[in-house]
């Protein structure tokens, strides 16, 4: 068994925090060499922040998920690229609840490594005795080069058919895999945004993944505890909402570090008098209030019913991923706004606000993966049934 960490559930947000001087003085060398340094990898480990959302059995904090959302806002303030592979930890750490001791034992040998994740299902696990054999590409895969353990997802393939489950769906599987068994494929150096991540391609190629390895999120943990049961989805999808109000609060305090000291040379105003500048500063501070509370209140209401064992209402639902989407379309409209208002040395590449507007962008691109529960979400609201079969 992992060695039990000795960070409290308690102090993960002062972590974080403590953190945010070091990811800063490294954050244009991740962006150069498109892969986070080794400093912050390290850093970021030792604290605990990749094991927020795994089993106290292997040195798991499971922590609460108002911790997990604030300090992946402190962490994100710093550079989005580090809670980015945090955030995708997520999900391999809650399904290693799921499997046996041994086998998760063994994915937290090192307990302070991140994990590499994908949710696309383009790969194929056919069935065999004991198993299955993984074949397959993920294009994007954050932080793979330095993790040691990848969740992939994949669909299952019997008698050369895609196999389906008891509710009529494609058997889409989540498979933990050793990423020593996978091939690494170098696409990221050339990325415009998040560069930080290295979210380069892998490859499976007849992967052999024991049938205890390929989880089916959802299904009764082993170690059964709150955290662990039920979908992973209305514990993460908030938590990467937490990136994008992160980017927002790092590009506020650029702007108005900046502002401050700077005349416009075309006014001769001082950019801090000037009243379209004095509005869109106000405005993003009023909105970054406004959506991280909202956040939230939604996101505790949700875990209030699942910590007491009780079905979160689909009313409750609506109103976690709403709060979700909602907080990360008005960062992104907020952070252009800064961008447009501020200073011109912000359109010089690698100035803060020109990586917090690349970033921002990016990150609500992947988060339109999961725009159904955001539909499914109005639906509900105006009594129907939602639309996303997992909502």
């Amino acid at each position: 068994m992992a060695e039990k960490s000795d960070v409290g559930a308690g102090s993960i947000v002062e972590a974080a925090t403590a953190l945010r001087p070091l990811i800063s003085e490294h954050r244009r060398a991740g962006e150069l060499q498109a892969r986070l340094s080794d400093e912050v990898i390290q850093a970021a480990g030792k604290a605990g922040l990749f094991r927020m959302f795994a089993p106290m059995e292997v040195g798991g904090l499971e922590v609460s998920p108002t911790e997990a959302f604030n300090a992946t806002v402190e962490i994100s303030a710093a550079d989005p690229a580090v809670s980015w592979l945090i955030v995708n930890s997520m999900v391999p750490c809650m399904m290693s609840a799921l499997i046996p001791e041994a086998e998760r034992n063994a994915m937290f040998a090192d307990v302070d490594r991140n994990f590499g994740f994908s949710a696309v299902a383009l790969a194929e696990a056919t069935a065999v005795e004991g198993g299955y054999r993984l074949t397959g590409s993920w294009p994007v895969v954050s932080g793979c080069d330095d993790a040691l353990w990848c969740a992939l997802a994949g669909r299952v393939i019997e008698d050369g058919e895609v196999r389906m489950n008891s509710n009529g769906r494609p058997d889409v599987r989540l498979f933990l895999v050793p990423t020593k068994d996978l091939e690494i494929v170098q696409t990221w150096q050339d990325a415009a945004a998040m560069r930080g991540t290295g979210s380069n391609q892998l490859n499976a190629n007849e992967v052999f993944v024991s049938e205890a390895m390929a989880c089916v999120p959802g299904s009764p943990p082993v170690i059964d505890r709150p955290l662990f049961r039920g979908s992973p989805t209305p514990l993460t999808l908030p938590i990467f909402a937490a990136v994008a109000v992160g980017v927002l609060k790092g590009a506020i305090e650029a702007a108005s570090e900046e502002i401050k000291s700077k005349v416009s040379s075309v006014t001769g105003k001082a950019l801090r008098d000037q009243t379209e500048t004095q509005i869109a500063v106000a405005d993003a501070s009023a909105a970054l209030r406004a959506i991280h509370a909202g956040c939230l209140e939604a996101f505790s209401s949700s875990w209030d019913y699942s910590r007491r064992d009780q079905l979160v209402p689909n009313e409750i639902k609506a109103e976690l991923y709403s709060s979700s989407f909602y907080a990360g379309d008005v960062a992104r409209a907020m952070i252009s706004n800064l961008y447009t208002k501020g200073s011109r040395a912000a359109f010089m590449q690698g100035h803060a606000l020109e990586r917090c507007l690349a970033n921002i962008h990016a990150i609500i691109a992947a988060i339109d993966a999961r725009r159904s529960f955001h539909h499914s979400a109005g639906a509900v609201m105006l009594g129907g049934e939602p639309l996303e079969p997992s909502f």
